[in-house]
């Protein structure tokens, strides 16, 4: 009996440590299974989600399924980076400005008026100017397979904007970013983290004055019905990270780990052009149905990027580690 249980014991020690195994590289008979997550619905980052899936099954001859999540399926955006450590996840579309809590060097990209664009910073992030921030993240186990423009920073606003003094007692709602809520502190409102599913009911019940995004965003979930000026600045770059776990990419074999990497880069031009064209299809539609778009004047504009330098000299104190990083991309904005 001794020997039968012992048996037994090992029998069920080896089932497990495979099913370990496989949960790590999660194999489906001969095939290779890739769970990619992201946090929103029927926008540019499950747009991507799509694109990559059909390069990579079809890249792979079908040696890898990738399996999509969008919604949040799989979590909150800090349970979904947590399975992305853990290796539950593999691959993660989501906003730098939601990544705060992993890491506040990564919103360097959201700082107010680092940017001119989100088109520009998208480009220097996929160019060897980004090599810094992707060596950072490999140091802490994820690799940053590409960058992806969601669109333009801009404030959905239930209010008119027109000089500094109109911001004051503002509540904006933005993305859980430090540099965020420093950037509308900074022109006199006070910035507000806050979670999609409450704000529609926030705006239209005047819990917040607006919230910052980009028009896609505005016009997915029909915010603009609730608030009627949207406010162009500080056009700031809203950019979108596929992030992947470092650890299952390098146990993947070699010719399907560049089949996974050549996906998530061989989409960017795609990505880059459908986000362009939600993007000005959002602020059409907003705009026929009645919203009020509001360009700052010249003298304006200069009186908000002075207010928002501090925004960067406090972030630099904070984060020394992003200094180089920084530097290095404003040199190459430079060039």
């Amino acid at each position: 009996m001794k020997k039968r249980m012992n048996s037994l014991t090992v029998f069920v020690l080896a089932t497990l440590a495979l099913t370990v195994f496989f949960a790590g590289n999660v194999l489906a008979a001969d095939k290779i299974i890739m769970r990619v997550a992201t946090p929103t619905s029927n926008d540019p980052q499950t747009h991507e989600m799509d694109l990559f899936k059909k390069s990579v099954e079809s890249n792979s001859q079908g040696k890898i399924e990738v399996q999509l999540f969008p919604s949040c399926q799989l979590g909150s955006n800090a349970q979904m980076l947590q399975g992305l450590q853990a290796g539950t996840i593999h691959g993660l579309l989501e906003p730098t400005a939601f990544l705060g809590g992993f890491s506040d060097v990564l919103t360097l990209i959201d700082l107010p008026y680092f940017f001119e664009n989100v088109w520009t910073a998208s480009d220097l992030l996929n160019s060897p100017a980004g090599d810094s921030l992707r060596a950072y993240l490999e140091g802490r186990g994820l690799v940053a397979a590409a960058f992806y423009p969601y669109g333009d920073r801009n404030l959905l606003l239930k209010f008119p904007v027109n000089n500094m003094d109109d911001f004051k007692g503002k509540k904006i709602r933005v993305m859980g970013a430090k540099v965020l809520q420093n950037e509308i502190k900074a022109w006199g409102g006070a910035g507000i983290p806050m979670d999609v599913p409450e704000l529609y009911t926030a705006l239209q019940q005047g819990v917040i004055d607006g919230l910052e995004s980009a028009a896609q965003f505005f016009y997915m979930l029909k915010y603009f019905q609730v608030a009627g000026y949207i406010f162009t600045e500080p056009q700031g770059a809203e950019v979108t990270i596929f992030m992947m776990n470092k650890k299952w990419l390098e146990n993947l074999p070699a010719d399907l780990r560049d089949v996974v990497l050549k996906g998530a880069k061989g989409i960017i031009p795609a990505a880059t052009e459908f986000s362009r064209t939600t993007e000005k299809d959002a602020m059409d539609k907003m705009v026929a149905a009645g919203v009020k778009v509001l360009d700052a004047s010249p003298e304006f504009k200069q009186k908000l990027k002075n207010a928002s330098m501090p925004v960067h000299d406090t972030f630099l104190k904070e984060n020394q580690e992003a200094k180089p990083i920084y530097e290095g991309l404003k040199n190459a904005m430079a060039k």
